[in-house]
């Protein structure tokens, strides 16, 4: 195989599809669409920004939720401790109030009285400092009862300041969802609403449509002839192309590993597992990987990302496209690169 026929095989191997091709039309010529095109892709990494940082206030949202879990588990146990403390306290005053009790069934009714009762001199001192230690006795109980309620007392304080904290800290993180989430339907709304527009424009468009038509021709014959990838393949820029294109139509979805729906960083991450090589989850990660590759040096197979740090990642296919898991409410597909591109990584 030549270098052109290679070329050719390539280019159309990035369109593969098993479930009919998803393909994104060149930007068109028609000045109205590419308007509409132009506004739609603005609202598209939007969309893309709101789901990177949902899917971080979930990620806080469960992290308070499992703090709040662990505070309360403490303070139930400080709870237990407060209560086990008190009853040792109780157990010893209990022993305290039996001698005294004792003393009183022997005709004593007081301390003073079992020191007067003493028999002589020698008696007197051994009363006196049995009633010493007795009356310390009485008083290291209350001391050890109040220092220890004390102790447990502000323990258990910090930890309820500390689980109100953090159930504010949830229910803030909860109502800044509850915005994005607003905010991400509404410019759903306006996206299928541009995409209406831009149909019924492209049906007008009869040039737009035919080259679209063509290139979708083009994908059907080849992916017919195409070989099964199996896991472990090279990973050559042509094989991972080819495997993430298999995956044109899959439905985005928050937090989505595949194969049944993707995040963008959970395709790529799923992709590149296939061919042995481990990349982070999170597309900002992902970033630092591999070599970096100017915009007129990327290759086919090399990562894509938007924004910095990153908000989004796609694989590179070649002619300014990419193939990636885009937003919320659409599928894996082929599309051109976004205007806010930072910068590839070649991982190989």
């Amino acid at each position: 195989m030549n270098k052109r026929t290679l070329s050719v095989a390539v280019a159309l191997t990035l369109a593969v599809t098993l479930s009919g091709p998803v393909f994104a039309a060149p930007t068109s010529t028609n000045p109205q669409i590419a308007q509409v095109q132009q506004q739609k892709q603005d609202l598209e990494t939007k969309v893309e920004k709101l789901d990177n940082q949902i899917t971080e206030i979930m990620k806080q949202i469960d992290g308070n939720k499992k703090s709040i879990e662990k505070t309360t588990a403490d303070i139930k146990a400080t709870q237990l401790e407060l209560t086990n403390a008190e009853n040792s306290i109780k157990g010893q005053q209990d022993v305290f109030n039996k001698r005294v009790r004792a003393m009183y069934i022997n005709g004593a009714d007081s301390y003073l009285g079992v020191i007067l009762e003493s028999d002589n001199l020698s008696d007197f001192i051994s009363r006196v400092d049995t009633v010493k230690k007795i009356v310390g006795f009485d008083e290291k109980v209350i001391n050890d009862l109040k220092q220890k309620k004390d102790t447990i007392s502000k323990k258990k304080e910090a930890l309820n300041n500390e689980n109100n904290k953090l159930l504010a800290l949830k229910a803030d993180n909860e109502k800044k969802l509850a915005s994005f989430n607003n905010t991400r339907s509404e410019q759903k709304n306006l996206i299928a609403s541009l995409d209406a527009k831009e149909k019924a424009l492209k049906a007008a468009d009869v040039q737009a449509n035919s080259l679209v038509a063509s290139a979708q021709s083009q994908v059907e014959r080849y992916s017919a002839a195409s070989p099964a990838l199996s896991r472990g393949a090279s990973s050559s820029a042509s094989a991972i192309v080819a495997y993430a294109s298999n995956f044109q139509g899959v439905p985005y979805a928050w937090g989505g590993n595949g194969p049944s729906s993707f995040d963008c960083s959970g395709f790529t991450c799923y992709v590149f597992a296939h061919f042995g090589i481990s990349l982070p989850r999170i597309a900002s990660e992902q970033q630092g990987v591999g070599q970096y590759v100017s915009r007129d040096q990327l290759q086919p197979g090399d990562l894509v990302f938007f924004g910095s740090p990153a908000h989004h990642v796609g694989i590179y296919v070649g002619n300014g496209c990419m193939i990636h898991a885009p937003h919320t409410g659409d599928v894996v597909k082929i599309s051109e690169l976004h205007s806010d591109f930072s910068g590839g990584r070649r991982v190989k």
